[in-house]
């Protein structure tokens, strides 16, 4: 009975050591150092905001503050320690001063010291910065947005039915171009982002909404230039827009928790899937004009070329001076991993290898050269508009303004190998005509009359190519255009 009675005690003395030995584990756990305000929140770029930071700690000598990020943020000045007058609930206190830099996220830390110049506390404060034109900033965004929903009006506008009907009978090409676009690309885009920026989450979230986007921009003017079928072009980039709806919202929500991992930042599911399919209402504004205002759907027909090219310009001009932040990025930045320019690369790495994807599959089911070419720049080509209207009006700021730095560097680069295969298209058609110049023409009356045969058959093809064009749609029908210069 005494043993049991001694244990007992035993028992109780070692559980109230215990939870003793707990709550000052916890006191000690507790925050150490107070910040006034209480964090420094999307502050403007330029300008400088004074801090002041307390302490109940009794033994504090010496202060030291640091930034994480010395592009986005620096500390210009810290005050000596000053002991508080008793019965306060800190024993010492002081200030320091934060200059905002650049647009980013930023944590300051404040570090203490004792007479020993040992340290005995840490606090840290968050930081995040805006740009100082914001609101040019933001213009630019809405205007991006209206522009994006005209596209869309007037893409389902265009769409000819009977084009569609026709293709239709025989889907190889859109439904290969549908698999390269929403099944390789948001793959390879994610992938890329892991590879160049493997502690960076918003880079990857960008690189990864961005192969995620349907096809379109400029592809079907490139595929023109290039020589591809322009039908299939058009109606790839149609049906990618479609699937956009669906094919969106459901990646971002598989891989968007691969990507943050176990970070604090999230996510707005809802709002990025609900911004999507608002952009088929659009599109069926545009369907339902072509089908009851035929003459209204011609002019936006007419509206499309002129449109795009529009945009381009606004992007590369207005766009530029709005987001001129986005540059700076191009280069590298110490909190960024270092070693190479990955923004540019990952920009140009993107597009190019869309580009051998979709040319890669379409030789492997032996479609037409003009197929080829069409998938080829369809699956590449990227609409970065989306993107960016997705990232800057679902994503707080700056984090929205920040991730739009890599939809930028793919379209800043996305032209680049279709500029670098038109020139070299070029030069083969020059060195190929020059070489056929060199043979000698045919001589005498055989030679006059076959240039007299080769005028008519030119005169009576011309004559087949006009009556086509009347009766396919006219001049202003650039599919038309294509097929009568391909014959």
């Amino acid at each position: 009975m005494l043993v049991r009675r001694s244990l007992g005690l035993w028992l109780c003395s070692s559980l109230i050591g215990l939870l003793a030995g707990l709550g000052s584990a916890q006191e000690e756990d507790q925050v150490v150092v107070r910040f006034e305000p209480a964090d420094l929140v999307h502050v403007i770029e330029g300008t400088v905001h004074e801090v002041t930071w307390s302490t109940p700690l009794d033994d504090v000598s010496r202060v030291t503050a640091s930034v994480e990020d010395q592009m986005v943020a620096e500390v210009v000045g810290v005050s000596d320690v000053t002991r508080s007058a008793p019965g306060g609930n800190a024993t010492h206190y002081g200030s320091l001063n934060v200059s905002a830099l650049f647009i980013g996220y930023n944590k300051v830390r404040v570090t203490l010291f004792d007479r020993q110049d040992v340290v005995v506390g840490e606090g840290t404060l968050d930081m995040s910065v805006l740009l100082s034109y914001q609101k040019i900033n933001d213009i630019f965004t809405l205007t991006i947005g209206i522009l994006v929903a005209v596209v869309y009006i007037n893409m389902g506008a265009t769409m000819d039915l009977k084009i569609i009907k026709n293709i239709s009978k025989k889907p190889i090409g859109p439904l290969l171009g549908i698999v390269c676009q929403y099944l390789f690309m948001p793959l390879i885009a994610f992938g890329l982002g892991k590879l160049a920026f493997p502690e960076n989450v918003l880079a990857q979230l960008g690189m990864f909404l961005t192969g995620c986007s349907p096809g379109g921009g400029l592809s079907n003017m490139w595929t023109y230039l290039l020589g591809g079928s322009l039908d299939l072009s058009i109606l790839m980039t149609f049906t990618s827009t479609i699937f956009a709806f669906a094919t969106l919202p459901l990646w971002v929500f598989l891989m968007g928790p691969v990507i943050l991992g176990e970070t604090d930042f999230a996510i707005p599911y809802k709002d990025i899937a609900m911004l999507v399919v608002s952009l088929s209402v659009p599109c069926c504004v545009g369907i339902l004009v072509q089908r009851f205002l035929p003459r209204v759907a011609k002019v936006l027909e007419w509206l499309l070329t002129p449109l795009s090219i529009f945009i381009v310009v606004f992007i590369f001009t207005f766009g530029v001076y709005a987001n001129i932040y986005v540059f700076s990025f191009f280069d590298l930045r110490p909190a960024w991993p270092p070693s190479s320019p990955q923004t540019l690369l990952v920009g140009f790495g993107l597009p190019t290898i869309g580009y051998l994807t979709g040319l890669l599959a379409a030789k492997l089911f032996r479609l037409p050269t003009q197929d080829v070419i069409a998938i080829s720049i369809e699956t590449g080509v990227q609409n970065a508009s989306v993107a960016i209207f997705i990232l800057k009006f679902t994503l707080e700021k700056p984090a929205g303004d920040l991730t739009v730095v890599f939809p930028a560097a793919s379209t800043v680069m996305t032209p680049v190998p279709l500029l670098l295969v038109l020139i070299a298209q070029k030069i083969y058609s020059c060195t190929a005509k020059s070489k056929s110049a060199d043979i000698a023409p045919l001589e005498g009356k055989a030679g006059l009359e076959n240039k007299k045969n080769n005028k008519k058959n030119e005169k009576g093809h011309s004559t087949q190519k006009e009556m086509k064009k009347q009766f396919e749609g006219g001049v202003d029908n650039p599919a038309v255009q294509l097929q009568d210069e391909a014959v």
